[in-house]
């Protein structure tokens, strides 16, 4: 009996080492492997939750677009005076121009965190603007751009695809593009909705400006997926 119990002992003497040290690198690798998964998925499910926000603010501003109101009509369809861009989305390059804009993420305040046209003031295009704000409280409620809220990024590591700055995206932008420069559909000042930087002579610039990074909607960049 006793001897029974000597081999048994020796048959289940646990773990060398060895094993536990390969057992754990194991545990390690795979740890690493599934975080870099998880964090993947929750940054790509944040990019998507951006897309679906930019899609509620293009449908406010197709609503601003079609308002039977005369003066709105007028302002939108007055030449801003803003610089062009020339943009690439999804391999197509034209041009388009600002009509409004609103903080995303940081440095915003009662004055910024709302849609505006131009950089601070009120201008031209204003009655378009409101018109769209308007259209924005009744898609998402009070939530989306009440006074002092904003409507916030929820992936915020975006940085500029084209090296002009280091700062990550802090705004969303309503552009249209300008004449002749038709969309697929064929429809000149088409609006557009994209998330970019404001440009700021606070911040040693020499203009106030906007730098558009990716077109959100509608027919969203595919390199803001792979950012």
């Amino acid at each position: 009996m006793g001897k029974d119990r000597k081999g048994l002992s020796k048959k289940n003497k646990g773990f060398s080492l060895v094993e536990l040290i390969i057992v754990i690198t194991i545990m390690v690798i795979l740890a690493a492997v599934i975080g870099i998964a998880i964090i993947r998925f929750i940054n790509k499910a944040r990019k998507q939750v951006d897309v679906e926000t930019a899609e509620t603010i293009y449908k406010a501003a197709e609503l601003a677009m079609a308002s039977t109101d005369e003066e709105v009509q007028q302002a939108w369809e007055q030449n801003t005076g803003r610089t062009k861009y020339t943009v690439t989305a999804n391999g197509e390059t034209y041009q388009m121009e600002i009509i409004a804009w609103a903080r995303g993420s940081f440095d915003y305040d009662n004055r910024n965190g709302e849609f505006k046209h131009g950089w601070d003031g009120l201008d031209s295009q204003w009655p378009w603007v409101l018109e769209l704000k308007a259209n924005l409280i009744q898609l998402g409620g009070k939530n989306y751009n009440t006074p002092y809220e904003v409507l916030p990024f929820k992936y915020r590591k975006t940085k500029d695809p084209y090296g002009r700055v280091t700062q990550y995206a802090d705004s969303w932008m309503i552009f249209r593009r300008v004449a002749d420069n038709r969309n697929k559909k064929g429809d000149d000042y088409a609006v557009e909705v994209w998330i970019g930087y404001k440009r700021n002579t606070a911040d040693g610039y020499g203009t106030n400006t906007v730098l558009p990074f990716y077109r959100l909607y509608p027919d969203t960049d595919k390199r803001f997926y792979d950012d």
